[in-house]
């Protein structure tokens, strides 16, 4: 790949790991709705605001099934599911977490686009799966049924995400990467409008969670989508989201450094299983 290629896949990596310690700050002051629907609509002001710059074209009416079929796997479902799962889980686990979303990929990959599965990439698959549980269930946090709920919940966020990255390959044929981000997380918006309702009112608002919010949306999935979008089209999806491998020890890094999470042995276990499980599937 090219040095400007790197550069993207590493900024992806920073931004896409940040994400879960603007979750945990801004969550328990707005809760799971606003969360998700503020993330797409500031994320939108964001795109918009390139893509007219750039002179992109969206096409809206034109293109409405391109951009809401990226929209759901990309913004809509995970959004939501992530949002969620930060009012139980810490901001590490939720790394860790996330840090499959390559696995899930090549999974994804042996099925859609009749890649061979082999002994080699269902090792690593139930693998990556282990370090989860290893996390899940030895980590600081108590295994209890929320717990174990939310880590479930993370991991169906992950899966749509890997699954989101083969859509924006398949509709980006007709619609140049920075528009079809731009339109998608605007249809995105629109959809979770009404979780909006049940947000506190602005008096209960904090600057701190305010802020967090803010840059949930501009920052990890406006600005990350610039590099995202474009990356699906040059390099792959594949090879984009095994920018994964970077995000869980960012994650556990950036939770105990801001948020003063608890880091344990079976924590950096997991995180080792789950690089060496992406090692066996990403692979060729």
């Amino acid at each position: 790949m090219r040095a400007y290629d790197w550069a993207r896949l590493v900024s992806l990596a920073g931004l896409w790991s940040l994400q879960y310690i603007f979750l945990r700050l801004a969550v328990p002051v707005f809760g799971t709705g606003p969360v998700a629907a503020g993330r797409a609509f500031f994320a939108a002001v964001l795109l918009l605001a390139v893509a007219a710059a750039l002179q992109q074209r969206i096409a809206p009416l034109a293109h409405w099934r391109d951009h809401l079929i990226v929209a759901l796997p990309n913004n809509v479902f995970p959004f939501v599911c992530f949002a969620w799962a930060a009012t139980v889980l810490p901001a590490g686990y939720l790394s860790i977490i996330n840090g499959t979303v390559p696995l899930w990929t090549g999974m994804l990959a042996a099925w859609l686009l009749a890649e061979p599965l082999g002994v080699r990439r269902v090792a690593g698959f139930l693998l990556g799966l282990t370090g989860v549980a290893l996390t899940v269930n030895l980590g600081p946090v108590g295994l209890d049924l929320r717990t174990a709920l939310a880590a479930l919940v993370a991991l169906a966020a992950s899966v749509s995400w890997a699954y989101g990255g083969v859509v924006i390959k398949q509709r980006g044929g007709s619609l140049p990467p920075i528009g079809l981000a731009a339109g998608s997380m605007t249809f995105s918006t629109v959809m979770m409008a009404p979780l909006w309702v049940p947000a506190p009112a602005p008096p209960a608002w904090t600057l701190e969670a305010g802020a967090a919010l803010v840059a949930l949306g501009a920052l990890c999935s406006g600005l990350a989508y610039l590099a995202f979008f474009t990356l699906v089209r040059d390099i792959g999806p594949a090879r984009t989201l095994s920018t994964g491998l970077m995000v869980p020890g960012l994650g556990v890094l950036w939770g105990w450094l801001f948020l003063g999470e608890t880091v344990t042995a079976p924590m950096i276990a997991g995180v080792l299983l789950v690089l060496l499980a992406l090692a066996l599937v990403m692979r060729r």
